[in-house]
């Protein structure tokens, strides 16, 4: 996804123009509206969580957390959100934030106490700071909750040995110490709930997630006499980190950001005495699961490096499939406290805001595609597949005569995309009677080149096939770019690599046309992009990627041996490694460009080309 975009954010008064960055980012079913990255917020050290406010007149508002202060930024309209302002706090790497009716309540780890935000009249662009809340003695805290339901504040992994601490919201700007449990394990986060039909009405429920000891079930209805009633235990238990309720309070989902299993754990909570691990279920990448959140049927879940990622509880509450994701984190995928920290799903527009770690804010919203919209495939017209239009496809409308799309599914047998099986589909089948129909797709080749052709074809040659109707075009087959001759295609914008598994092409770069900059190739490991220009001028290479490592590049036009232009250190952009590698060159719209990305004395490693 691409874009570019504008804002204006609210500063010690002033209006100050801010520019979103520009990026791209791989998502399914999710749509990103804006992003505001850490210089928009002033180049605080981190991001980390986030929470929503709606005023009474409607407005949404993002509150993001970050290393030293938390911002307020008003997102009513997507597209172009506005930093209305910020409270600064003691500097943490940690800031959680949560909001009961117009006050915000925010935590750090570095002392000073609890911050207590007034958002009553955040619609005039003013947010204050009531005061900064040391109750009980508790000066820090990693994490606080809200039960908006009875109306209390608890704070999770304070300076108290993270025990569990209460307070009374009746006034929410100056709350009261109602409560503290004083032996038992810490907490690192809860969600407490107030049950208000079933077995367990009037009852307020904290679910509380505690390293090296599980989660634990304890009820807090008497402030004065909080009790465990049952601890929930799971295998490979390492640091029981955050969790969230179902709708239907029956099942709990619970993430362990240490357990090198990025996997989100399913508890039966229907009888809390009894939590029973039912199910474990994943996303396909192997990063670290955290804060998580449930609306409705569907839950979000913020991944680090993998980002935000979706799941249908409706489908099956215990195994639910992916329905969509959004990668914040375009650099790679492994067990690495980067990217995004957490998500809010719960503004009523379906607006979702992550919070990500190095890139900032996003705001988005999840959606998934009515099936009829989607283009038919090459061979929709051979419904029961068998390679010829006949009698079998004429039977398969029948069975299904009358039936149309719901906005869920379309419908077996509707060949002529109107999303309903009817007589034009007959007449569509007759048309093309005795017709031969044949899928291709993506099938890389042993000397990593890329055909389209059937499965059964790509088998009988050796070959990997990539899915039906897949294309060559968006394909990068394995040893692609390892050599100029299977170089990668670049594009406009961010070209992501990986040098780690490649190999030395020869001969080396010519480092006379650049010396002094510390190209030091040393036989490198490296890896080949090609580029058709798509415009006439000035193109910039550069590999400037914070979480990349000392690059050395070279540039070639038109054939792989003409090199033009080549860079070890760079300097002058922002967000960048220590080392990177930027080259200019005047390039003709229509010609072939080589980019040949190495390492200093022959590092590898991850990153980004971006051209632009």
């Amino acid at each position: 996804m691409f874009f570019k975009t504008f804002c204006s954010a609210v500063l010690a008064g002033a209006l100050t123009p801010c520019v979103f960055a520009v990026g791209t980012f791989e998502s399914e079913n999710v749509t990103l509206h804006s992003w505001l990255d850490l210089s928009d917020f002033g180049n605080p050290s981190n991001g980390s969580d986030c929470w929503g406010y709606t005023s009474p007149s409607g407005r949404e508002y993002a509150l993001m957390g970050l290393y030293d202060k938390m911002s307020v930024v008003e997102i009513t309209n997507p597209n172009n959100p506005t930093i209305i302002g910020s409270i600064s706090h003691s500097g943490s790497l940690w800031a959680d934030i949560k909001v009961y009716q117009d006050v915000a309540y925010v935590s750090n780890e570095n002392g000073g106490g609890i911050d207590v935000v007034d958002l009553a009249n955040v619609d005039d662009g003013v947010v204050t700071l009531v005061q900064r809340m040391t109750l009980g003695g508790v000066s820090s805290s990693h994490n606080v909750v809200v039960d908006e339901e009875s109306g209390f504040l608890y704070l999770a992994g304070g300076n108290n040995s993270g025990r569990l601490v209460a307070y009374g919201l009746t006034n929410p700007r100056y709350p009261t110490l109602d409560g503290l449990m004083t032996s038992g394990s810490g907490l690192h986060d809860a969600q407490v709930v107030t049950y208000t039909s079933g077995p367990y009405a009037g009852k307020q429920i904290c679910f509380g997630f505690a390293p090296g000891a599980g989660v634990l079930i304890i009820d807090v209805t008497d402030k004065s006499n909080m009790f465990l009633i049952a601890t929930a235990d799971y295998s490979n238990e390492s640091t029981c980190h955050q969790g969230w309720i179902g709708a239907d309070y029956n099942y709990l989902y619970v993430n362990d950001e240490g357990d090198s299993n990025p996997q989100t754990i399913v508890f039966d909570v229907s009888d809390l005495s009894n939590p029973i691990e039912v199910n474990r279920f994943g996303w396909g990448e192997n990063t670290i699961d955290h804060n998580l959140y449930v609306k409705g049927t569907i839950l979000y879940e913020a991944n680090y490096q993998a980002g935000l990622r979706v799941f249908d509880l409706a489908v099956d509450p215990v195994n639910p499939p992916l329905v969509g994701y959004f990668d914040s984190y375009p650099n790679g995928n492994s067990e690495s406290f980067n990217g995004m920290w957490s998500c809010f799903p719960f503004f009523d527009s379906g607006i979702v805001i992550g919070s990500d770690i190095e890139r900032g804010l996003f705001v988005m919203s999840f959606e998934v595609p009515d099936p009829c919209n989607a283009p038919l495939g090459t061979c929709a017209i051979d419904i029961d597949g068998n390679g010829t239009v006949g009698v079998g496809d004429l039977l398969a409308v029948i069975e299904n005569w009358g039936v149309c799309g719901d906005g869920t599914f379309r419908p077996t047998g509707d060949v002529n995309g109107d999303c309903c099986v009817n007589v034009s589909d007959v007449l569509e089948i007759v048309k093309q009677w005795g017709t031969e129909c044949v899928i291709t797709g993506a099938c890389c080749l042993s000397d990593f080149s890329c055909t389209e052709v059937s499965e059964s074809t790509c088998a009988k040659v050796g070959g990997s096939y990539f899915g039906d109707e897949s294309l060559c075009v968006d394909t990068n087959c394995p040893g692609a770019g390892d050599e100029c001759a299977t170089a990668l295609v670049a594009m406009l914008g961010e070209n992501l690599f990986d040098t780690t598994s490649a190999t030395p092409s020869s001969p080396e770069p010519d480092e006379s046309l650049c010396q002094g900059t510390a190209l030091a190739w040393d036989n490198s490991q490296d890896i080949w992009f090609e580029w058709v220009a798509e415009f006439s001028g000035n193109a910039h290479f550069t590999t400037c990627d914070a979480s990349s490592y000392d690059t050395s590049m070279a540039i070639y036009a038109g054939s792989c041996t003409n090199q033009v232009a080549c860079n070890g250190d760079a300097s002058g952009e922002d967000g960048c490694q220590d080392w990177y590698s930027s080259v200019d060159v005047k390039v003709k719209i229509g010609n072939t460009y080589y980019i040949r990305i190495g390492g200093w004395q022959a590092a590898t490693g991850l990153g980004t080309l971006t051209i632009k």
